[in-house]
This record gives C-alpha cells, structure tokens and sequence, in this order.
C-alpha cells in the first residue's frame, strides 16, 4: 500500500468519526460557541473596571536581552470579537479577545552596533507590536556607519485570543505579552472556560498569582 493510500485511509477513519455522531458533533459545536460568548459578557465587564483604575503593569518586558521597560500602566482595554452567520441566521463565534496595552513615557532611544543585537531588538520590538523609527548613526570621525539607532515609544500590545475547536468541544487559548514578551498557547475543554478560570486569568494580568495554566494541555511557548 502506498503512502497516499494510508493517507486516504485515515483521513476515511477521520471523515466517519465526524459524521458518524451529528449529535455529538452540533454539541461540541454548541460548548465551543457558548464559551466564546461567556468569555465575551465577562471581558466586557473586566474592561469597564480596568479601563478605569490603569494599574501599573507588572510584566517584564525586555526588548534586547538587557534592561526590562519600567513604568508602564495598563490601558486601553478592548474586547474583539469576531463572528460569522450560519445557516438560519444564528451567529457563531471564529474567535473573541481581549486586548489592552502597557503604555509609558517618554520616548525611548537604544542603539545597538552588532548584526545580532539590532535583529534580536527588532524581533522583540515585534511581538511587543511597537513600531520603532530606525537610523544609522555615524562616527563624528570617520563617518562610517557605526550603529543603528531605534527610536520608539515603550507601549506594549498584550492580548488573551479564545478560538474555539468546535469538531473537539474544546477551545484553545493564546496569550500574548501577558507578563513578559511570549506567546503562550494551551488548550481546555470548552466546559472548562467559566468564571473561575477567567478571574485566573484577571489575576495574571494585574500580577496576582495565579493558576491559569492547572488543567491546561498541549501547553506551547514560544519567544521571539
């Protein structure tokens, strides 16, 4: 048997399993989409409470391997959702986040001269969604091209993404610049997205402690 032939084999198995149970399947479809939503009507209360009192960030945030941005406050807390019609009119959920930023002054100026010191800054300009403004900076002597300076403000893009799995009834979440520059992924049972795991979740971003992660799988880090 050839390997397309395996495949085509599993992708059957797979295929059945799916049609197999249409009850099954509209109620894990059903689990997902309801936890979107109780994510959603809790995020937009939480945004009302944060937005008001702007507590001071306690993430660490280092953009070059070096000095961690200090003063910065959480702002500008907003709930995305994103969803889409279905047949007879019912919206389902692709997707519902919550975003905010750490915000702080004044602009900040950081040169680096090495080839790897100014990619790995630029890299960590970008997973903290800063939009920097580059120049070459000069010898006064020589006029050679010494450096490369990057000009920006230190505020910072952090967000909690809930994508549903509604094949599985499960839902996998993606936190990013939580507490430090990283995008973490983990999935959970849709069942399991209630209040409890979303005040764990508050209380990550405020720096409480916290066990967001206690009944998580398939658990992925990854850092620019």
């Amino acid at each position: 048997m050839s390997f397309l032939d395996e495949l085509k084999l599993v992708s059957r198995a797979l295929q059945q399993n799916t049609t197999a149970d249409p009850d099954a399947q509209e109620r894990n479809q059903r689990l997902a989409n309801e936890a979107c939503r109780t994510a959603h009507d809790y995020w937009s209360e939480l945004c009302a409470h944060l937005n008001l009192i702007q507590a001071p960030s306690t993430a660490r945030y280092v953009l070059d391997g070096r000095q961690p941005l200090t003063s910065l406050v959480c702002k500008n807390f907003r709930v995305s959702p994103h969803l889409r019609l279905v047949p007879g009119g019912a919206s389902q959920y692709e997707s519902v986040a919550l975003v905010w930023q750490a915000i702080g002054t004044p602009r900040l100026r950081i040169e680096k001269e090495l080839p790897r010191d100014i990619e790995r800054l630029r890299a960590g300009l970008r997973q903290a969604g800063i939009t920097a403004h580059e120049a070459g900076v000069r010898n006064p002597a020589t006029g050679r091209m010494q450096a490369t300076a990057f000009e920006f403000l230190p505020d910072v893009t952090a967000s909690v993404r809930v994508l549903p799995l509604p094949d599985t009834g499960r839902i996998r979440m993606v936190f990013t610049n939580v507490d430090q520059l990283e995008r973490v992924e983990a999935e959970y049972p849709a069942v399991g997205l209630r209040v409890k795991l979303l005040d764990e979740i508050g209380r990550w971003i405020v720096g409480q402690p916290q066990r967001v992660f206690e009944y998580a799988a398939e658990v992925k880090r990854f850092q620019p």
